[in-house]
């Protein structure tokens, strides 16, 4: 690259020799004038990369027009090639920022070679300095407009430099910010002490911890997670004087990392507490992955069915092999899911019967199985036993099958559901984590309503059923705020199965849930020619027409959707039915229905 020089001297002949010899220099060019004033006014109009100025001229001499140069054009390279050599007049040129000192005399050739070298490394000097200056004005820009603070501290942990992002996150301004101690200014009270001298030991040492988590104290006293990633600023001796910081607001992130990790917890729990075993097939890797809880259910430790589909195919009952193969090579094979039953092998040698529920939880990933397993050996047994009594059998049957749809299909469902939502918030952004919390808690508290309802509904014609006092159930109930008007009288009988109060209870709690502004319920009982008919009325909202007959359906419902199914499957047993026959808007009316020798009034 061309070098463009002007050369100022009021003698002619070496501006002359100057140019001359300048001019052989083949990345040279030089312009001359024979005054400073000249020179100034060329300057006006015209850029140089170096200026040359002998120093004693008439007028203004070469120090005062370095100095005016200085003042207005900054840091062109300047070189004084003057035939004064005096000591005041060196330290005077070097003070007011001249490049290179060069004396004048001697053999021509080598003096002018040796001042096209001195212009060569002045403006190389300056080009280097002009281009460290551009990249660090490029850097602090590009510091500027990321999304992540960044800041600068010299040796004493003083701020020289902090990007908008900082100060917008701390609440500072910048002249509040800027040359402040940094510790003081933005570390918590008690780590601060701990931080200052770890950097202060750092600076002795000479290195630093290239990367780290800090904790960042903003103005309102509010406390962020910031991931940092440091970098040592060092002299011209290699010395560390201090360090530039880039570093990235984590806070939301490690809170959305909290919430995964108390859901997989919870979501542990929920499998531990239910007794269902789920596992994760990789096909590529031939690895499975089972819950903590397989110890509990069959036996092994958690990592001790891990070797792949050969391992497992040996656990599962040789007559069952084909069954359970033909199973999972059509949910492999479609993507879809399969439900199978097979015995497996406990750790102490005996099978279980398990139900298996497998399916491709990604669609775009088919070689990944999850699979949820449970043991329905007694459910197995049973059916063989119940054989021997048709109407046992389906009564049995039709209780197993809701305990197993509840147990096996809708909870298992929700925990499908849950282990997807829990996939999707390891990598969903935090604003969305109370989205899916809250699908996740609405998900957990139907596990435990449908987990209540299927061991109360495991009660239902355990026992044989017996004689009970009507008001005396009543009279235990919480009514707390409701007024009860009990019409029942204190000696009548039904013979009904023991869970009978759980019948009024319910009653009870569907009024409360219900009947928006209940304050009174009514109980009543009268006789027609087959029958005794109680009924259970409260003054709510009351049941609109087309829900009637849907209110007594498994799942039907504003909350659980189990408790007036409850009911009907307590009342059964004796052939006792309930309907509800009140008014819309005039309150509910249940009216339970008893048949002959299913009542009696004891003296």
């Amino acid at each position: 690259m061309m070098i463009s020089v002007l050369y100022v001297d009021d003698e002619s002949d070496f501006l002359f020799l100057g140019k001359n010899f300048l001019n052989k220099e083949p990345d040279i060019t030089v312009d001359t004038v024979t005054s400073a004033q000249e020179a100034l006014t060329i300057l006006k109009t015209r850029t140089y990369d170096a200026i040359i100025s002998d120093y004693q001229m008439p007028v203004m001499d070469g120090i005062q027009f370095l100095q005016k140069v200085r003042s207005l054009y900054g840091r062109i390279p300047f070189l004084l090639f003057t035939g004064k050599g005096r000591e005041e007049v060196v330290i005077t040129a070097l003070n007011s920022g001249v490049d290179f000192y060069i004396q004048k005399g001697g053999d021509a050739f080598s003096q002018f070679a040796e001042l096209a070298h001195k212009i060569r490394q002045a403006v190389e000097r300056k080009r280097a300095e002009d281009r460290l200056i551009e990249s660090d004005r490029r850097f602090r820009k590009t510091l500027q407009t990321m999304k992540l603070i960044a800041f600068q501290l010299d040796s004493d942990g003083k701020v020289l430099f902090c990007n908008d992002h900082l100060l917008h996150l701390t609440g500072w301004r910048r002249e509040e910010f800027m040359g402040r101690d940094f510790f003081e200014m933005a570390v918590p009270e008690d780590l601060r002490s701990l931080k200052k001298h770890s950097f202060q030991e750092a600076l002795k040492k000479g290195t630093i911890s290239q990367h780290e988590e800090m904790k960042l104290l903003l103005r309102n006293g509010e406390i962020r997670d910031i991931d940092v990633m440091n970098t040592d600023l060092r002299d011209e001796h290699g010395g560390l004087i201090g360090y530039m910081c880039i570093g990235d607001d984590i806070t939301d992130q490690k809170i959305a990392q909290k919430e995964v990790e108390a859901w997989r917890n919870r979501y542990k729990m929920v499998t531990t507490s239910s007794g269902l075993v789920v596992y994760d097939y990789d096909m590529k890797q031939d690895q499975i992955i089972m819950s903590e809880n397989v110890s509990d259910v069959f036996g092994y430790a958690y990592n001790e069915i891990s070797h792949g589909f050969e391992q497992w195919l040996e656990l599962v009952h040789p007559d069952d092999r084909k069954a359970a193969l033909d199973a999972f090579y059509s949910v492999h094979t479609n993507s879809g899911g399969d439900v199978v039953r097979y015995r497996f092998r406990h750790a102490d040698g005996h099978y279980v019967w398990v139900e298996d529920r497998v399916s491709v939880p990604d669609i775009f990933d088919s070689n990944r199985l999850m699979g949820i397993m449970a043991d329905i050996t007694r459910q197995q047994e049973a059916e063989e036993a119940l054989r021997l009594s048709e109407a046992q059998l389906k009564t049995a049957n039709k209780k197993l099958s809701l305990l197993s749809s509840i147990t096996r299909h809708d909870i298992t469902n929700s925990l499908s559901a849950m282990q997807g939502y829990l996939s999707l918030m390891e990598e969903c952004e935090p604003h969305e984590i109370p989205e899916f919390t809250k699908k996740l808690r609405d998900i957990s508290v139907s596990i435990e309503s449908q987990i209540a309802f299927s061991r109360e509904y495991e009660k239902v014609g355990v026992s044989e059923p017996d004689w009970f006092s009507v008001s005396d159930i009543l009279k235990n109930l919480p009514f707390e705020y409701i007024r009860l008007n009990c019409e029942v009288p204190s000696n009548l009988r039904i013979y009904v199965d023991p869970m009978i109060p759980k019948v009024f209870y319910n009653l009870l709690i569907n009024a409360k849930n219900h009947g928006k502004h209940v304050s009174t319920i009514t109980v009543s009982c009268r006789n027609n020619d087959s029958s005794l008919i109680l009924s259970w009325e409260d003054d709510g909202i009351g049941v609109p027409h087309e829900e009637k007959d849907l209110i007594f359906t498994y799942g039907y419902g504003k909350n659980t959707g189990y408790g007036l199914y409850l009911i009907s499957e307590i009342l059964k047993i004796t052939s006792i039915t309930i309907s509800e026959t009140g008014i819309p808007g005039n309150g509910a009316c249940f009216e339970i229905v008893v048949p002959f020798g299913g009542y009696r009034f004891s003296s």
